[in-house]
């Protein structure tokens, strides 16, 4: 029950920081700058990866990131490879309603010693969600 609590409040940090990104400040024009344009490049489909799959990707790693801790928290080791130890009622689970799946663009696995995140096109990133430059794990393009 606690472990849900925690998943649930690591999910909501997690929306709350990538939606606070999202919403850049729009500066406002000056008299000084009003006259001058500037434009930039659009980013490619391929370059660009969607806010909402790069946010479940995020909360998804976290979740299984938190229940991984809190089996070696409740058992004093890791938990072995696979998905089973996360959704059973063994070892003071379960840790884990569900295993995260389902998504087209990533799927993530737990080895035994590394979370990974595979996405379904790109780098794959291991113990970390991935990065943006360059492109791994939940930043890849899908």
């Amino acid at each position: 029950m606690i472990a849900t609590l925690m998943v649930v409040v690591i999910l909501g940090i997690l929306v709350t920081i990538v939606l606070t990104q999202a919403q850049s400040p729009k500066p406002s024009p000056s008299s000084a700058s009003a006259s001058q344009t500037t434009t930039t490049a659009p980013q490619t489909i391929a370059q660009a990866v969607p806010p909402a799959r790069l946010a479940a990707c995020e909360a998804d790693f976290a979740s299984v990131q938190t229940a991984i801790s809190t089996y070696q928290a409740l058992n004093g080791a890791a938990p072995g490879s696979g998905t089973a130890w996360a959704t059973s009622a063994s070892n003071g689970g379960p840790f884990m309603a569900s295993w995260p799946s389902g998504s087209p663009s990533f799927s993530i696995s737990w080895d035994g010693t590394q979370l990974s995140v595979f996405p379904e096109k790109g780098v794959a990133s291991h113990g970390s969600y991935g990065t943006s430059s360059p492109a791994t794990g939940c930043f890849s393009p899908s």
